[in-house]
């Protein structure tokens, strides 16, 4: 009988480990950019941030305060650990996160284009630069559309 060594022993309990982590999504984040696109390019106008904030102030202050600052279980939809807790998804993630668990009284019975102004009034009160075209509800427009931390400032 041959003896395996320690190290070999080692080497593929590691390897299935990381392939097992990798499958179930658990160590790699999804790949949202697989477009080029992302919120850094003007992905909803201004217009549509202006009905998104009238419509998140009726379907999603309660629970997340009007200033986007969250509460007791609603977490924050402003500010650095809302970005970065999102970077490296894609626009349809949000997007599908807000469609399918929103409100939290009535999960799914918002509009698919009022979740689209919803996201872009989150957009916006993130800072994110608005553009010319409206941010549609279209999954594969979304998907292509990667949560991208905005580079320090100079």
């Amino acid at each position: 009988m041959t003896k395996t060594p320690a190290i070999l022993v080692i080497a593929a309990a590691t390897g299935v480990a990381v392939t097992i982590g990798i499958l179930s999504g658990s160590i790699v984040r999804p790949v949202a950019a697989q477009a080029g696109r992302t919120i850094l390019d003007g992905v909803y106008n201004d217009e549509q941030a202006a009905r998104g904030k009238k419509l998140y102030v009726v379907s999603c202050s309660s629970c997340h305060q009007e200033g986007l600052q969250g509460a007791d279980l609603a977490p924050a939809l402003k500010g650095d650990d809302f970005v970065l807790k999102w970077a490296g998804y894609s626009m349809q993630d949000l997007f599908d996160k807000i469609a399918t668990t929103m409100p939290g009284d009535a999960p799914g019975t918002l509009a698919p284009q009022v979740n689209a102004d919803i996201a872009s009034f989150i957009l916006q009160a993130n800072k994110f630069p608005s553009g010319h075209e409206e941010l549609k509800p279209d999954a594969p427009l979304l998907k292509a559309i990667a949560i991208t931390p905005k580079p320090p400032a100079p």
